[in-house]
């Protein structure tokens, strides 16, 4: 038999181990995609273009493949 202490923890457990499971899961369709228009200043846009793979551009923020981003900030 088991205990009711030993069951309330078992079950808490398991409803902790769900909400974590869901709180920090991420589907793969999390990717944000991020314009120009998304950046007060040409700064904000290069620093953030500089750190998220400026060879791929995913966030296609430099048009003429200059390596500069949102030119139209400037």
């Amino acid at each position: 038999m088991v205990s009711p202490l030993r069951r309330r923890f078992v079950v808490s457990f398991v409803g902790l181990s769900l909400v974590c499971a869901i709180a920090f899961a991420q589907p793969a369709s999390a990717f944000v995609d991020r314009d120009c228009s998304d950046f007060s200043t040409h700064a904000q846009a290069q620093r953030f273009f500089k750190r998220h793979h400026p060879n791929r551009d995913p966030h296609r923020l430099d048009g003429d493949h200059d390596g500069i981003a949102c030119e139209s900030l400037r």
